[in-house]
């Protein structure tokens, strides 16, 4: 009798067989992106690269799971029953795996008092402008290396009214990437009223390891320069960066004026406004030590600073923003997922942390279920929360 239920279950012929192994292999890969979504994993492995799909891209579970509804309707078909039984239980589990997330999303969102569209978080579509002028030179370093930025105007301003401006540092490690790398967000701030200054500076191997923050400065300060040309309100200049460019953001507002940090051109030293931080780290001999993926940052950070926190520990101190917190210090606001493959959550607390014993305003979101560079899918969830909370951030310091 038990022979003959091993039997009836035991695949027969090719079509049989074949469905058990897919379900087998789609049975691992459920496993795996299971696990990361509910562990914060390595970026570089297999399983961080598949979490960081299921993640980032709100269509991949849904197609994953309409692959799984195709294989078990074949499977009940040709009758095999393994398949049947491997293929509905990930069905279930992957349908959890869709489900869950949007449900902690939509919960923050309640929490955080900010309206969310399901509908955007899968089928968000923006047309991007091109009333925007490239490759400004805004200074040229001893070196003889000339650095350029772009401009979005603010769509609508009054005539004759100044309006503030965003200086914006794009991310990369610190070693890759480059200005314009985020369109969509320079259009959505200078339809909020937004002159927007988009910067490239100097990465490895041509950037010594205070160059970078020096460009940064750089640009601020040729920015206030220009702000009769741009109509812009030099009280009102806003820093804002993501990843390394949110640390660099950071670097360079907070240690304004410091004689060993000085700007790579002659410009004046510019108090700023607000700082805006997606997902950058603030404290670099910590996040050296600590982070999810320590193969991919601390190779960038040794390209970057030139060495390792014990071959140069003063450096590290250096370029960590929190090591210039004090009175002076601008209002700063923070985006960070807690499913972030690259900087940890610690880096937001320890921030926090700092400003609050400093008496600094600020805010800091951790954005659930939300991966490095979450806010690259404009219409997820996660990016309407930030969108929403940085529109309210940046009208209440820029009246």
């Amino acid at each position: 009798m038990e022979q003959k239920k091993i039997t009836l279950w035991r695949p027969k012929g090719f079509l049989q067989w074949l469905l058990t192994g897919i379900s087998v292999i789609l049975t691992l890969l459920t496993a795996m992106i299971t696990y990361a979504i509910f562990h914060t994993t390595n970026i570089l492995s297999v399983i961080g690269f598949l979490g960081t799909l299921a993640l980032y891209t709100p269509w991949f579970l849904l197609i994953f799971t309409f692959f799984i509804i195709v294989l078990l309707i074949l499977a009940l078909w040709q009758k095999a029953k393994i398949a049947q039984f491997m293929l509905i239980s990930l069905l279930l589990i992957n349908v959890f795996l869709t489900v869950e997330p949007i449900i902690e999303m939509k919960n923050y969102a309640k929490k955080e008092n900010v309206h969310v569209s399901l509908y955007s978080h899968f089928f968000y579509k923006k047309e991007i402008s091109s009333k925007f002028t490239k490759d400004i030179i805004f200074g040229k370093t001893t070196d003889g290396v000339e650095l350029k930025l772009d401009v979005w105007p603010a769509n609508e301003k009054l005539e004759n009214t100044r309006t503030p401006a965003v200086i914006k540092v794009h991310g990369g490690g610190w070693v890759e990437g480059s200005k314009a790398s985020a369109p969509y967000l320079n259009q959505w701030l200078s339809e909020l009223g937004f002159t927007v200054f988009d910067i490239d500076y100097r990465m490895p191997p041509q950037a010594g390891w205070k160059d970078e923050v020096a460009d940064v400065k750089s640009a601020i300060g040729w920015v206030v320069e220009h702000a009769d040309t741009y109509k812009i309100d030099p009280k009102k200049i806003n820093l804002m960066g993501d990843s390394a460019g949110g640390n660099l953001a950071m670097l360079a507002a907070y240690s304004m004026g410091d004689t060993t940090l000085p700007p790579s051109t002659n410009v004046p030293s510019v108090p700023i406004n607000t700082v805006i931080n997606f997902y950058g780290p603030s404290d670099m001999t910590k996040f050296y030590e600590n982070n999810p993926s320590p193969g991919y940052v601390q190779n960038v950070m040794k390209e970057y600073i030139r060495g390792t926190p014990s071959q140069f520990p003063d450096r590290y101190q250096k370029l960590s923003p929190i090591n210039y917190i004090g009175g002076h210090t601008p209002p700063t606001i923070m985006f960070l997922g807690t499913s972030d493959s690259l900087v940890p959550t610690e880096q937001a607390k320890i921030l926090g942390k700092e400003l609050s014993m400093n008496h600094v305003h600020h805010e800091i979101y951790y954005l659930p279920k939300a991966e490095h560079v979450y806010d690259g899918v404009l219409g997820s969830l996660n990016t309407q929360i930030t969108y929403e909370k940085l529109k309210t951030f940046l009208q209440k310091y820029n009246k």
